[in-house]
């Protein structure tokens, strides 16, 4: 897991309650590692930020601060990877 500066991890809180919140007023089921949401699965042994589904659609959302946007690479591609396989998957990284 990547260390954030205390400010940083807000920034991305901050950003992942947006983006959750986004998601679930659209209709999506949402899952967000934030307390008080509904934890989102394992993928590749990695947890992402968000996943939202609605019907058959399954979004995977990583965010990341401008410091750790190119770090953990291996999280991301198991994303990438994991969404690859499906139309109906995808993978988008956001940085805040």
């Amino acid at each position: 897991m990547i260390k954030r500066t205390k400010k940083g991890q807000i920034k991305h809180d901050e950003g992942v309650f947006k983006s959750a919140t986004w998601y679930k007023n659209r209709g999506f089921k949402t899952f967000a590692d934030l307390p008080g949401w509904e934890k989102p699965k394992s993928i590749g042994g990695f947890i992402p930020d968000l996943i939202a589904r609605k019907g058959k659609r399954e979004i995977v959302v990583e965010i990341e601060t401008k410091n750790t946007a190119n770090i953990d690479m291996e999280q991301q591609e198991a994303f990438e990877n994991y969404t690859k396989k499906s139309n109906n998957k995808t993978f988008r990284k956001k940085t805040v």
